[in-house]
């Protein structure tokens, strides 16, 4: 599915359309366009143009970029159609409607796409906080947002490497080492798997399993299986077998042990139940940017001022004898999780990470393959 961020330009490898007849491209009599919020339902709401029910007509260049191919222009901004800065993050919809001649009637098709946060766009992640969320948190200007946009990719990329997983949907296509068993296991929860394809071949090609052949593990219900996220081939004898063909172990699907030659496509992510980052998680990156952002580098703009020391809080003070006693610089690192040391003190952002932390994925061996 398409994604687009807000304030990104449209461009013709994103929102666009194509006509044709017989098979060849042609150039219809009329062509427009409009764009519809439905992230509450359908039948949405619409964002662009601003007069319900009209279409922005792209007929002509520079809408249409070759014969019969067209692609979402504003033509009062003289540029692609823009997503708005404050627009509502979610599905929409571009409809677009056409005319084949003067005299026939108009046909409609649709495509849906997501409109991320800010910054965001299918060349990095989409963030978990946007840059307005922040400013609600009491974050004025400065800083500007180009600062706070770079303060939430840093500490994102922060989080998501703390707690070993990521926290949105992303579409990945992968190629795995079979473990001569019936089970796969994964880092990361899976969110849908689309294509299984199982013992793949010296020419790449393996057996695609049919959705019915294979159980996805990804429950949040008790037990919540996700958490343990994998894929297990289902027995084609399951029910069948007693104490005297269970060792038929010839019968049993297996991945095949090998390199990279199990395929997997499908999506991954530790979300919602409705695709959304957990609350939680949001609210970690919203703490840690402010924090970060209300502490910056100390600026040091002449070379003849010399910087303070960055020293911790006094913990004891000898009145008469003079003597203070320092805490260590950004507090005791005793109590902190190994590799967290120095980044943070908020025991809400580290209790969090604690709580949504993969477990690390440990390899075991496998046996002899029976193939």
């Amino acid at each position: 599915m398409t994604t687009l961020a807000q304030g990104e330009e449209n461009a013709i490898d994103r929102l666009n359309w194509f006509l044709t007849l017989g098979g060849i491209k042609f150039n219809a009599f009329e062509v427009g366009f409009r764009i519809l919020d439905i992230t509450g339902g359908l039948p949405g709401a619409q964002v662009f143009p601003v007069a319900a029910g009209t279409y922005e007509d792209v007929t002509n260049a520079p809408g249409r970029f070759d014969d019969g191919s067209y692609y979402a222009y504003d033509n009062g901004s003289g540029v692609g159609w823009t997503v708005p800065i404050a627009e509502t993050l979610g599905l929409h919809r571009i409809e677009w409607r056409w005319k084949d001649t003067s005299s026939s009637s108009y046909q409609f098709g649709t495509e849906d796409f997501t409109v991320v946060a800010f910054g965001s766009s299918t060349a990095g992640d989409p963030l978990y906080t946007t840059v307005a969320e922040v400013r609600a948190a009491g974050v004025g200007d400065p800083p500007d947002d180009a600062t706070i946009l770079a303060s939430l990719r840093l500490w994102q990329a922060f989080l998501d490497r703390a707690c070993r997983q990521w926290f949105f949907d992303k579409e990945l296509e992968l190629f795995v080492d079979g473990t001569d068993s019936d089970a796969l296991h994964f880092g990361v929860p899976i969110i849908s798997v689309e294509e299984l394809e199982i013992n793949l071949g010296t020419d790449g090609n393996g057996y695609t399993m049919p959705t019915n052949e294979y159980a996805v593990y990804n429950e949040r219900r008790y037990p919540p299986s996700r958490h343990n996220p994998r894929i297990k081939l289902i027995d084609r004898f399951a029910g069948e077998r007693d104490i005297f063909t269970a060792s038929d172990s010839y019968s049993r699907r297996r991945f095949f042990k090998g390199r990279r030659n199990q395929r997997i496509k499908g999506h991954f992510g530790f979300v919602e139940e409705d695709g959304s980052t957990p609350l939680l998680i949001k609210r970690a990156l919203l703490l840690l940017v402010v924090e970060k952002l209300a502490k910056p580098p100390i600026p040091i703009t002449d070379s003849t001022l010399i910087p303070p020391i960055l020293s911790g809080v006094i913990t004891e003070e000898w009145t008469d004898g003079h003597k203070l006693k320092y805490a260590q610089s950004g507090g005791t690192t005793r109590p902190r999780a190994p590799g967290l040391t120095g980044i943070t003190d908020n025991q809400e952002v580290l209790n969090i990470i604690k709580l949504y932390k993969a477990p690390i994925g440990i390899a075991t061996p496998a046996h002899g393959s029976y193939k």
